[in-house]
């Protein structure tokens, strides 16, 4: 039996081995390998461990219930805790105390409790699991128990993160207490929509639907969105989503752009802020100059790019992000990107390059969709959060962020795909 037991322990260390060293790169926008390797949260059930009650300095007892806000550009409520329930709080200002919602900052009103140093039952979880959706205001409770009373509300029509599941529960950590979300309540996040765009052109200037979407199928799209109350969210908010310390709306969406095309700013700013839609916008740096030419297209006409000018112009709608400055070449021999063709140490200079140019960015769109490990290492010595790839699916908690998903966009793409796509209704093999 022993000598059974080693063997297998055997067989799934050297599955384990052989899936973490795994290259995932992706060639010319079709994914050569559908498996990412990023990291992966345990989606098994755990059993309830035991822990004792933990004195806190400071305990808000509320003696009316009261809204519980997200802060963002504006407030937004995002539940209510309901009175008699003790929460441990972090810090106050002038008008809320601050207390934590998972891994975020949440608000409450002050002058409807007490404050005072209390014993709490504090939650053992603290790692992100998953999301869970709203569909209705949703009751969240004191104990794994639907007789035990409600600890709070939360609004219908976001997304929360929760930190573990047991049994029929998933459990929401709220002021350093687990609190309670019967399963049948809800729905299990399935990820926010990430599209890529490249080119926008009029129709009647199209010569290829290679990367290229027309100005018509692109305002049917964004009318869509617009139609249906999408929020679109930065990179930044993305990725404070995807680690649990954002709460954001069931209709959020990323609108990416890559490359750093002159139709951009023709065509697909105008659009965007017309919908008071904004969007990550990757950029080659090395390509910004116009005085150095630029390479044929052979949509029409030349492939030209931004300049530093035309990004100061539209910061209202872009967020300029990061897609390298001289790596977004292929190399002719092996028909790859020459990324492969570079060690960390150079593609984090190359990086750093490219932040000269855009020195806010928090993301890297990946040329070509390829990379490696050392692609996401250089990343992430030089400070991007994000990866972005060109692997179909949504954007979920349960992969690395630095393989994100994104869904490209062109005119070979059919209104009923996007829609599917959008509203989440999109099933990958």
């Amino acid at each position: 039996m022993k000598k059974v037991f080693s063997c297998g322990l055997l067989l799934v260390s050297a599955i384990l081995f052989i899936l973490g060293n795994g290259v995932n790169w992706i060639l010319n926008e079709t994914p050569l390998f559908r498996e990412q390797q990023g990291t992966v949260f345990a989606q098994a059930v755990r059993s309830e461990p035991v822990v004792s009650v933990r004195e806190f300095e400071r305990v808000l007892t509320l003696q009316e219930r009261q809204p519980i806000y997200m802060r963002t550009e504006n407030l937004i409520q995002i539940g209510v805790l309901e009175a008699g329930q003790p929460v441990a709080i972090t810090g106050e200002d002038e008008a809320y105390y601050v207390l934590s919602l998972g891994k975020m900052a949440a608000f409450i009103p002050k002058g409807r409790g007490v404050v005072e140093k209390q014993k709490v039952l504090p939650s053992v979880y603290t790692e992100r699991f998953a999301s869970v959706e709203t569909l209705e205001t949703t009751t969240v409770y004191a104990e794994a128990d639907l007789e035990s009373g409600a600890l709070l509300q939360l609004e219908a029509g976001y997304r929360y993160p929760v930190v573990q599941e047991i049994e029929d529960w998933y459990i929401i950590k709220i002021g350093e207490r687990p609190g309670y979300i019967h399963k049948q309540s809800i729905t299990l996040d399935t990820g926010v929509p990430v599209l890529v765009y490249h080119q926008v052109l009029p129709r009647a200037m199209m010569q290829t639907t290679m990367s290229t979407i027309s100005l018509e199928s692109f305002e049917q799209q964004m009318g869509y969105l617009a139609d249906q109350q999408f929020t679109t969210l930065t990179s930044q908010q993305l990725y404070d989503y995807l680690e649990g310390r954002l709460v954001v709306p069931s209709q959020a969406i990323v609108i990416t752009f890559d490359d750093g095309l002159v139709s951009a700013k023709d065509y697909a700013y105008p659009v965007l802020q017309k919908y008071g839609f904004t969007a990550p916008h990757h950029m080659i740096s090395s390509r910004m100059d116009r005085e150095k030419g630029a390479p044929a297209f052979d949509g029409g006409g030349l492939l030209t790019y931004l300049t530093a000018a035309d990004l100061d112009k539209m910061k209202d709608v872009f967020q300029f992000e990061a897609h390298t400055s001289e790596l977004h070449e292929l190399n002719h021999a092996t028909n790859l990107g020459v990324v492969f063709d570079h060690t960390q140490d150079e593609i984090a200079a190359d990086l750093l390059e490219n932040l000269k140019k855009v020195p806010t960015a928090v993301s890297i769109a990946y040329p070509y969709g390829q990379y490696n490990e050392q692609f996401i290492a250089a990343a992430k010595e030089v400070g991007l959060l994000i990866g972005y790839t060109t692997v179909e699916g949504y954007a979920t908690m349960d992969t690395s962020n630095y393989e994100v998903n994104r869904f490209g966009m062109t005119e070979k793409r059919s209104f009923e795909q996007f829609a599917t796509y959008v509203d989440g209704d999109m099933t990958w093999p």
